[in-house]
């Protein structure tokens, strides 16, 4: 059945988010529902200590757009967003953070931008970080390991805010690799993509669960 309005799915991992999830929620439905009423919001629980599952199972019961998984232990972020794709169903699928910093409302850029641009992947390009300035000192070092094992060029501005085609998520699921990284490995499987310049948010609430040690770790696994 050809639709007129595109069906999203919006894919997000979930840790240590039990203060920002029924905002994270209400603002994904406000912003899904000007775009198409065709969409579902996947969020994945990623053994986190909170009460993040009892409040997303709360948000389940009222909104049956909303999908929830629960892993059984916390694997880390990056297979949390593969078990979430692995659900997902759209023929367009949004990946992003749960903390707010990047705002639901910037969907409608991305898929814009992806539609007008004839692009397959589009990412947010964080124009102006809000991140305390150790956050934003590990992210530059996480690609500058990564650039250097690799001979790439990728931006420490972008992360796993975007808008991507189904067929580019069948292409990043058939990748089995132990050691995962969404961007680095939608970027690899090299479709057409695209950027768009968005804002972050500060959220003060909830801290990064990655420490310096641990990106430098994954930069190098990578």
């Amino acid at each position: 059945m050809t639709r007129s309005s595109p069906f999203i799915s919006v894919v997000t991992p979930v840790y240590k988010a039990e203060a920002c999830l029924q905002e994270l929620c209400r603002q994904l439905v406000a912003t899904l529902e000007s775009i198409s009423p065709h969409f579902e919001i996947i969020l994945v629980e990623d053994g986190s200590p909170d009460r993040s599952w009892e409040i997303m199972t709360q948000i389940i019961a009222h909104e049956p757009r909303c999908k929830g998984i629960r892993l059984a232990r916390n694997f880390g972020q990056h297979f949390a967003i593969t078990a979430g794709l692995e659900a997902a169903s759209g023929e367009w699928v949004v990946v992003m953070d749960c903390d707010l910093q990047d705002q639901p409302a910037e969907i409608v850029h991305l898929l814009q931008a992806a539609q007008q641009g004839n692009f397959d992947v589009v990412f947010a390009r964080r124009a102006q970080r809000q991140d305390h300035w150790l956050k934003r000192l590990s992210s530059k070092c996480f690609y500058l390991v990564y650039n250097y094992f690799t001979d790439a060029n990728f931006d420490s501005a972008v992360a796993n805010f975007s808008i991507s085609r189904r067929a580019v998520i069948l292409e990043f699921l058939r990748l089995r690799e132990h050691t995962r990284s969404f961007p680095l490995f939608i970027r690899w499987v090299g479709f057409t993509t695209g950027y768009v310049n968005t804002v972050q948010v500060e959220n003060l609430a909830r801290k990064s669960s990655y420490t310096l040690h641990k990106l430098f770790r994954l930069s190098a696994d990578s």
